[in-house]
């Protein structure tokens, strides 16, 4: 991506990111005339060090090549968090990994991935692409959720699941954590490779079909690979809360191994043990 390519997007970034620190929380004083919540221009330009003018361009997409130091100093100004702060200086630059053409086809899943994913019994688990391209499951997974070959091949993806598919609801405790979560994923992915054909319409399709997905990617945050928690309404086990922690894949492709998890001796944990001797 050249650098002229990143810029609307950087400015946006920047836009959003303004628009959502308040003064009080910058250390700045609130007037009582105030009437804008976020902060001014001006004000972020004399929290990083810049001039106000410099900074308006930035913001209006006319400022190219803005240096490593200026990045660090905005970063630091609008308190943005790791991948966030890595988010920036990758629109900045204009220098992300590009992998993959117009056309180039779903990558291989490693035969001993395949092996290591259907011997995990009874954690669920699956093979992701950064653009959420679900590639591989296992039994338990197909248990927790569905079995996703049901789905078209190009609906076999998290986000379209989220957002598309009116199971979602249903079996997702907290959807809109993971709806999100899935929007800041595909952002991450993106800036990563800017051009890449498969993202680029899942975010037009996306966009077009969900006005919450909409709404979440139009305020621009981001999240790279990360462990946490979600919770499931399963139609016979009930509520299960499970542990998920991402494990890179090595290769050229940046797939990912996610696990789902449960503490020993929890009810979610017998759950799926339950479960994997029913199978």
């Amino acid at each position: 991506m050249a650098p002229s390519a990143a810029l609307p997007e950087l400015a946006h970034f920047l836009r959003t990111r303004r628009a959502r620190l308040t003064p009080e929380a910058a250390g700045l004083p609130r007037t009582s005339t105030r009437r804008l919540n976020g902060l001014r221009r001006a004000e972020v330009a004399t929290l990083s060090g810049i001039s106000p003018e410099y900074y308006t361009r930035l913001e209006q997409g006319r400022q190219r090549r803005p240096s490593p130091e200026v990045l660090d100093a905005l970063a630091t100004a609008l308190q943005l968090d790791a991948d966030a702060r890595r988010h920036l200086h990758r629109l900045a630059t204009g220098n992300p990994v590009h992998q993959a053409g117009p056309a180039a086809a779903a990558p291989d899943v490693p035969e001993a991935t395949l092996r290591l994913l259907a011997s995990i019994t009874p954690w669920p688990a699956h093979v992701v692409t950064p653009m959420r391209d679900i590639l591989a499951w296992n039994d338990a997974e197909a248990w927790l959720l569905l079995d996703y070959a049901e789905l078209r091949p190009e609906q076999r993806n998290f986000a379209w699941f989220v957002f598309c598919d009116p199971r979602a609801p249903r079996l997702l405790t907290d959807w809109e954590k993971t709806a999100r979560g899935n929007v800041h994923r595909l952002r991450h992915a993106l800036a990563a490779d800017p051009h890449n054909e498969r993202g680029n319409r899942l975010v037009a399709e996306l966009t077009a079909r969900s006005s919450r997905f909409a709404a979440f990617w139009e305020e621009h945050d981001v999240r790279g690979p990360a462990t946490g928690s979600h919770g499931f309404h399963h139609p016979r086990a009930g509520r299960l809360d499970l542990d998920y922690t991402a494990y890179v894949v090595p290769g050229t492709h940046k797939l990912e191994l996610v696990v789902l998890t449960a503490a020993e001796g929890s009810p979610s944990h017998r759950a799926l043990r339950q479960a994997a001797a029913d199978r």
